[in-house]
């Protein structure tokens, strides 16, 4: 009995459904009728001419004229004649080749003790795809990291989170300079060299050290960072908004309540769905290091009380001071730096961190429980830090989490075993710009 030869597997129908898609995206009804009429047409043809495949795709999927340009070119983009298809085939194969080549490179050089960081294929794509420059910077910080006095390889998955919050800062650079080159092409930035000026600004006091920012400069950052409370504000609403608006099944419910059907289901009842309540709890280190910076942290989650309503703010250097009452006495930012700065027995001390955590946790155990998010903002510098790393291990076990932000400069963090003990703890991010302020908060509140 002969075998028959197995034919190659035709994706034509599916191409063309997804190319029915693409024309549908654009605005062109193109439904279950035209698809059934492209069909049919294509059955009288020679379907090796382009030009008599093109003509009749047109003829039974464009309505009218203003339409046919936007055809012709989603047509020359998707089916691309043998030539270019077999370009872009070698392309591919090529553009392969480098990728495994850069993905082993960025394995090698992205070892910690011998050991591979635990970077995903994306990060270590994104390691590969950045400038030699970035790339050397990122390793010499790793080999500095490495070389650093009393550090041991539990200091890993410190380091990870390190580099992982580098990569994705570069990839959300790299997004939002693409964004602004087509927003410049589609001549939407024509607010002339004053709206120039201003983005400049803007993109200047994002990047720059919170502690090099001048007086001059304030005002713009401080409406920078309300405008950046209010866009986080608006994703934590979104983001209630779109879960379920009713609880789980209540089934005893649904039956009692459709008895006077026999016992059928026609109506189900849902048990009242559970509000979140999360409590955020501010505890801002205002020591003499940390002054400027837990002002900017301060002004930021100001904007964040509509939507936070359960939001606590302490101060810290050698002992804690509560600011709750004027955060939410509403009374603005003016009032509530007034109390950090001018009233405060805190401002500008030494940084004893066993002694605040002692004394939030006599004085303030309501504030520590399941539900509570702990934003800690210090350079982890502070006396007796054994005993600072036995206070916070106890906190951490009453709380949900605990959010680090050490203003620190990366390359200094190895140099400080604070900073490898505090770390084995919480997630520790650097916090040094206001764009990796926005960084760390968006998508962890």
């Amino acid at each position: 009995m002969p075998v028959k030869e197995k034919l190659p597997q035709s994706h034509f129908e599916d191409n063309l459904a997804v190319f029915a898609s693409l024309l549908r995206e654009e605005g062109l009804p193109v439904g279950t009728t035209e698809m059934v009429d492209a069909l049919s047409a294509l059955s009288r043809i020679d379907l090796s001419s382009r030009d008599q495949f093109k003509t009749s795709l047109q003829a039974t999927m464009v309505k009218n004229r203003r339409d046919q340009a936007l055809f012709n070119r989603l047509f020359d983009s998707f089916f691309l004649p043998p030539e270019e298809l077999k370009k872009q085939s070698e392309r591919g194969a090529r553009y392969k080749k480098e990728l495994e080549s850069k993905m082993d490179q960025a394995s090698r050089e992205m070892q910690f003790k011998g050991e591979m960081l635990g970077l995903s294929q994306d990060e270590l794509q994104q390691y590969g795809s950045l400038p030699s420059e970035q790339r050397d910077r990122l390793q010499d910080f790793v080999a500095k990291t490495e070389a650093g006095v009393n550090v041991e390889p539990q200091f890993k998955p410190l380091l990870e989170n390190v580099v992982k919050s580098h990569l994705r800062y570069c990839r959300s650079q790299e997004k939002r300079s693409r964004e602004e080159t087509v927003s410049r092409g589609t001549g939407s930035g024509t607010g002339g060299e004053g709206a120039e000026g201003s983005d400049g600004l803007t993109d200047y006091l994002r990047e720059i050290d919170i502690e090099q920012i001048q007086a001059a400069e304030l005002p713009a950052a401080e409406q920078l960072l309300q405008r950046l409370s209010r866009k986080l504000a608006v994703q934590i609403l979104r983001r209630r908004r779109s879960g379920p608006r009713s609880g789980p099944l209540d089934l005893r419910r649904s039956l009692r309540d459709n008895m006077r059907y026999g016992g059928i289901i026609f109506k189900l009842k849902h048990k009242p769905k559970r509000r979140s309540k999360q409590q955020l709890l501010l505890l801002c280190d205002v020591s003499g290091s940390m002054k400027k910076y837990s002002t900017f942290v301060i002004h930021f989650l100001l904007g964040l009380q509509e939507v936070v309503r359960n939001l606590s703010c302490f101060s810290f250097s050698d002992s804690v001071e509560n600011l709750t009452p004027e955060l939410k006495g509403r009374s603005g930012l003016k009032p509530l730096l007034d109390r950090v700065i001018r009233r405060s027995k805190n401002w500008g001390g030494g940084t004893n961190l066993a002694k605040a955590l002692d004394q939030l946790s006599e004085k303030y155990p309501d504030y520590l429980n399941a539900k509570t998010t702990l934003i800690v903002v210090s350079d982890t510098k502070t006396v007796s830090i054994d005993q600072s790393v036995k206070r916070l291990g106890a906190i951490r076990d009453k709380v949900k989490r605990i959010i680090w932000l050490n203003p620190m400069p990366l390359e200094q963090w190895s140099d400080y075993r604070s900073v490898a003990s505090i770390g084995e703890l919480v997630d520790m991010w650097p916090c040094s710009t206001i764009a990796q302020l926005e960084e760390v908060l968006t998508g962890r509140l």
